[in-house]
């Protein structure tokens, strides 16, 4: 079967599992139960129903390795990945964000400057805790399916998150950023479902708008973008320069140029320093939910607890979205609360707590794969990244006024 059969497959399972992941580790469920709880549809004795189960296999002796370890921090579970190959799950994570020039933020299309922000949120007083979980956005059970759309469905979702909390109830529509946003430098990808950057979808926001879910709901594939025009990053005039990019993607704030009447609200966003924890916290505390990016390998055998299983030196390549941070009560471990786009049946109800390191380099490491997940035409060989899963390397935020 050709690989574009198996991701309409994988796209169909991941959007109709209901079941949760299994939570008795002691008794892992045999292939023949696992193909029936999540539907799949191999032939018996074909190449594929082989294929797929040696993987299934495999990957619960890896479940069964992880939940042996005494001390451990999280338990890893079945779930509707456990019989997917590397080029599946990689698929899943789809992203690749951008790393920026030593320039100063001056490039920056903004109405106060990056720093006079962040002194703001950095003398701010924060929560011991926080989570924006009760939001409708944040509880949207949304599953990327087998489109490399991560970075569309963490911008849609950030975005519903913080105009709930200024008091709009909007959703935002994943798939005109799919079909839309231009990308013609390669950042993240070669565009939509295989893979693009947050940064280059909210300067789609901020030039053209976003639609809502209903009026252009998720697919999961490519599509036609309705939209067109002549600005900087419409479909019809997107062949923007190495320059414009780079202060498409700066560090800082950057306005909206005119209001849109669909959601006036909407002031323009941020993208914070790279690699620093006060501004990301600060962000998550006192204005909501902020897009991530991370070095996903390993998040699909994940089930519960506080996951510590990425290096130092992560790939980036996955975007989701900081809802909050706590403490453990029973290991006294301290966490990031991520919403992730792989369905509400994965993880604990859709999200995945990472342990959180409450200084800039505690946890810190080097991506030697930028081509492979981190980098634009001509990025560099390799980038600094910090905080487990490297979460602290690529964070943006959106600004909203009161409604």
């Amino acid at each position: 079967m050709g690989v574009s059969q198996l991701s309409v497959i994988f796209f169909a399972v991941g959007a109709l599992a209901c079941c949760a992941a299994t939570s008795n580790h002691d008794v892992l469920p045999s292939f023949s139960s696992f193909i029936q709880r999540y539907g799949r549809a191999y032939s018996a004795n074909s190449e594929e129903y082989s294929l797929r189960q040696k993987i299934y296999e495999s990957r619960l002796l890896n479940v069964h390795h992880q939940n042996s370890q005494p001390g451990r921090l999280w338990d890893a579970a079945v779930n509707h990945f456990t019989d997917r190959t590397e080029d599946e799950l990689l698929q899943l994570r789809g992203l690749r964000p951008m790393r920026t020039s030593n320039k100063a933020p001056g490039a920056v299309r903004a109405h106060k400057s990056s720093g006079q922000f962040l002194s703001q949120v950095r003398s701010t007083v924060l929560p011991d805790e926080i989570s924006w979980a009760h939001l409708n956005a944040v509880k949207a059970d949304n599953n990327q399916g087998g489109c490399g759309s991560c970075w569309a469905v963490a911008t849609a979702t950030m975005l519903g998150a913080n105009a709930e909390i200024s008091g709009v109830n909007r959703t935002f529509s994943a798939q005109e950023l799919v079909n839309c946003v231009p990308n013609p430098h390669n950042c993240g990808g070669s565009g939509g479902c295989k893979g693009s950057t947050t940064e280059l979808a909210m300067n789609w926001v901020v030039d053209q708008g976003l639609e809502t879910e209903s009026s252009t709901p998720y697919k999961g594939s490519d599509d036609t973008c309705g939209k067109t025009g002549t600005s900087l990053m419409s479909v019809d005039d997107h062949k923007y320069s190495a320059e414009q990019l780079e202060e498409m993607i700066a560090v800082g704030v950057h306005a909206v140029k005119q209001q849109h009447s669909t959601f006036p609200t909407f002031q323009g966003w941020e993208r914070l320093p790279e690699n620093e924890y006060q501004p990301l916290v600060s962000a998550v505390a006192n204005r909501g939910p902020v897009a991530v990016s991370v070095g996903a390998d390993g998040w699909s055998l994940y089930g519960k607890g506080v996951f510590d299983g990425c290096s130092k030196d992560s790939t980036i390549d996955h975007a989701v979205v900081l809802i909050g941070y706590g403490t453990d009560k029973e290991s006294s471990q301290k966490y990031f609360i991520i919403k992730n786009s792989w369905g509400n049946s994965w993880g604990e109800d859709g999200t995945i707590r990472l342990l959180r390191h409450q200084q800039d380099d505690a946890y810190c490491g080097t991506d030697y794969s930028p081509a492979d997940g981190t980098a634009c035409d001509g990025g560099p060989s390799t980038v600094p990244v910090c905080g487990m899963c490297g979460i602290l390397y690529d964070a943006v935020v959106p600004h909203f006024t009161k409604a």
